[in-house]
């Protein structure tokens, strides 16, 4: 039997005999006292997890209860909250009582955040200050604090669990959306536990393993690559409210940490600390072999092999298990022992392949011996998947048809990525090479290039905008504009950045969609139906041409837009060529 059909049918046949309340129960009374979570100096136990999920359990069966139309339908919670206990002990409380979580991203603003909300009918919205200016455009459900709901809750009472159904919907994670509003994937707790097992099991998680949880709880890498695989293998984990490069190091030695999920940029960012305090030629004299370290593992996506490579010198680790996947999970491949490292890993199903814009499979890369792509446009196409019967995990878009059919169409499951396929021997390598011009991947998170287009558009002197993702030096991608000018106005930086600031004060702006370059253009190229060619200004990006373009940019700690000058493009390529990343620029 082939290997995917294995861990198929071994996830399918060790999953669906329980849900994730079972599974807590089965945990606290293995590992009662054992702790499984650590937060800001304070520790719970597998026992007092399980009873503060209940507490919450017997909270959202009150409401449930109570509502005025007598509606048994599962309870509609949307969590807005930063990390901390209460929000994990709320999911698994809304595990119990058979309750759908909607995991509402904090950068979620104004009227984006008062859609979502509105399209997923809450019942009740439990944020960290209900003060908040994010929070204005919300109406519909109650707003209740997480942290004052958990302490109000009744510490007593009789187990309450309904029966669960595995492959209902249980947790809500936003992703982008093609047509600007963010798509909500819908996990089952089917899902979670299958992916739990199979990181659990991939990477072999022991019992004694602690695990370090630094991206956003709404974010589904700590519920897939963290928290699930935790409660599979029986560990623990510490739990930071938001992440710290500066941090890394003291959680790792004083909490014993042995393993972490993350994203390309997080990481990039700990490896430079750890290279500013100790140097370059000093974070492996200093760490490696320092006895309070017991880190052996990395488990995560976008980052770069350079990244890797020092990770495992300065730590004195195993591996590094770099991800290709998504919130949607119908195409994961892992970067094993022995793979190509500049790869994201072997392809295990047939079914996984690279389509061109018509539809047609691309074909297999050809690389010089410098690993160089020769046959760039025949070989780089879509990452997609043929449908078959195996389609464990995506069960769709949450009230959106229209997503989820746009994404089975002509057969097959289109991932919006781009890649290739590098063939060694008998084995397949996918290479990922960035996002199709519908979507930006920045940090960790899918967004929609539409909907910054849309922001940018409402400045007054825009005439027309487009954005796309460019070539980032460490991981992912940057947010890049292009944009013309109405006649008569000239391009204002100063002017344009207070605009975007105001738009993330009271617009409804995500920070992160904020463009790192801008490139003003006379006109842009278009087809015979006034379409705007975005591929050639994505193929271009911020590299110099003969054109009378201007281009602008920022970096962290700027407070205004600065021309994008052969001396910043100097120092840009030399970060490129730093991370291993150079080709991007050629």
């Amino acid at each position: 039997m082939p290997a995917s059909s294995l861990r198929t049918n071994l996830v399918n046949k060790s999953v669906s005999l329980v849900h994730l309340g079972t599974l807590l129960r089965l945990r606290a009374a293995v590992h009662g006292d054992r702790t499984l979570l650590v937060f800001e100096g304070e520790s719970w136990t597998y026992r007092e997890t399980l009873e503060n999920a209940r507490r919450f359990a017997r909270v959202f069966e009150g409401r449930r209860r109570a509502r005025p139309d007598g509606r048994d339908a599962p309870l509609r919670i949307g969590l807005y909250d930063e990390n901390r206990p209460e929000y994990f002990f709320a999911v698994l409380g809304a595990a119990l009582s058979g309750s759908i979580i909607f995991g509402l991203n904090t950068g979620f603003r104004g009227q984006i955040l008062a859609q979502l909300v509105e399209r997923a009918e809450l019942d009740v919205l439990y944020v960290r200050d209900p003060t908040e200016a994010a929070l204005a455009s919300v109406e519909g459900p109650d707003v209740e604090v997480l942290a004052d709901a958990f302490a109000e809750a009744p510490q007593a009472g009789p187990p309450l669990e309904r029966r669960i159904v595995p492959r209902a919907p249980f947790l809500v994670i936003y992703t982008s959306g093609s047509t600007g509003l963010p798509k909500g994937v819908v996990c089952s707790q089917l899902k979670l536990m299958g992916a739990g097992l199979l990181t659990a099991w991939r990477v072999g998680l022991r019992s004694t393993d602690r695990g370090y949880i630094s991206m956003p709880l709404f974010h589904s890498n700590a519920w897939f690559l963290g928290i699930m695989a935790t409660l599979i293998a029986g560990g623990s984990f510490v739990v930071r409210r938001k992440f710290s490069a500066r941090g890394f190091e003291d959680d790792l030695l004083e909490c014993g940490i042995t393993w972490m999920n993350y994203v390309g940029q997080p990481l990039h960012y700990i490896v430079k600390a750890l290279e500013t305090k100790h140097g370059a030629d000093g974070v492996e004299r200093a760490l490696a072999h320092d006895p309070r370290n017991r880190f052996r593992l990395a488990h995560g996506n976008g980052a770069t092999a350079v990244d890797r490579k020092k990770l495992v010198r300065y730590l004195g680790m195993e591996h590094v298990w770099e991800l290709y996947g998504s919130t949607e999970a119908a195409i994961t491949t892992v970067v094993e022992p022995g793979d190509p490292i500049e790869s994201v890993g072997r392809i295990r199903q047939r079914s996984v392949t690279i389509l061109d814009e018509r539809g047609n499979d691309c074909a297999p890369a050809e690389l010089d011996a410098d690993g160089n792509l020769l046959n760039y446009d025949a070989a780089v196409g879509e990452i997609c998947r043929k449908i078959d019967a195996d389609n464990l995990f995506f069960d769709g878009y949450y009230k959106n048809d229209g997503a989820t059919s746009a994404k089975y169409r002509g057969g097959y499951y289109h991932s919006g990525d781009l890649g290739y396929i590098r063939e060694v021997g008998r084995r397949r390598y996918l290479y990922f090479e960035g996002r199709t011009n519908d979507w930006i991947r920045k940090d960790g998170e899918n967004f929609s290039a539409a909907t910054v287009a849309r922001f940018t558009s409402e400045h007054a002197p825009v005439a027309q905008a487009v954005a796309f993702g460019a070539p980032a030096p460490v991981a992912d991608e940057l947010v890049m504009v292009a944009l013309r000018m109405r006649e008569g106005c000239s391009f204002e930086p100063q002017a344009t950045w207070d605009r975007f600031q105001e738009q993330q004060s009271r617009g409804g702006m995500d920070p992160k969609w904020m463009p790192d370059f801008i490139r003003v253009v006379q006109r842009f190229k278009e087809t015979e139906t006034n379409k705007i060619l975005v591929g050639p200004l994505k193929r271009r990006h911020f590299s110099p041409d003969q054109s009378a373009d201007e281009i602008w940019f920022r970096q962290r700690g700027d407070t205004c837009y600065r021309p994008f000058t052969e001396e910043a493009r100097g120092a840009m390529r030399e970060a490129f060529e730093a991370n291993g990343r150079g080709r991007l620029l050629d």
